[in-house]
């Protein structure tokens, strides 16, 4: 098992992480989620790795916190969900969303990933009931049914979905925002914020 890796960055791609660790170069599949997506060539990192092992190809996949390997792991003894699925649902949603909805039993904004339905949602929430209380992570400030709200009222109005959760998340993430917000609220403040960051 290769728990870990330190090296220095040859090239980021989406999900394409290359490392150059002594004289290899090692090609590791992570999230693209914006954490990463903000790592730079040259940076050296450390890197907390999985192995999986098909009976074709042998794929390495890294994330930057233990709670997100762990949540990997979790994720594709889910059947169904498979290396490719679980990184999608890490790249689209936060470890703290994941966790909250398996703890609320919320699907819905599990369903916001790309290629996941109802019944692989449901079934994520069932499968993982009780396996993730143990995984550290901090509450979100937001309700989540008051995110996807908000999320797919301003997707409606033309906006990017990446613009939109990238704010909810920097919202989250403030000292802020410390009151419950209602909808309305959360949905005029990503407005002024993408209103901002257009102009």
């Amino acid at each position: 098992m290769i728990e870990s890796i330190n090296g220095k960055i040859i090239s980021i791609n989406n999900n394409d992480l290359v490392i150059n660790v002594g004289p290899i170069s090692l090609s590791i599949l992570i999230p693209s989620s914006d954490k990463y997506l903000s790592l730079n060539e040259g940076d050296e990192i450390k890197i907390s790795t999985v192995l999986d092992v098909k009976e074709d190809s042998l794929t390495l996949i890294g994330f930057l916190e233990n709670n997100e390997r762990e949540l990997f792991q979790k994720l594709i003894t889910v059947k169904g969900v498979g290396s490719k699925v679980a990184i999608s649902i890490l790249s689209t949603i936060t470890a703290n969303e994941l966790i909250e909805s398996v703890a609320s039993n919320n699907h819905n904004i599990i369903k916001q990933v790309s290629g996941i339905g109802d019944k692989t949602a449901k079934l994520i929430l069932v499968q993982l009931q009780g396996q993730l209380d143990n995984i550290p992570h901090s509450a979100n400030n937001l309700d989540l049914e008051i995110q996807i709200e908000a999320t797919q009222a301003v997707q409606a109005l033309g906006y990017p979905p990446d613009q939109i959760k990238k704010i909810i998340n920097e919202i989250n993430s403030s000292d802020k925002y410390k009151l419950s917000l209602t909808s309305e609220e959360l949905i005029r403040i990503v407005l002024d914020k993408i209103s901002i960051a257009n102009d």
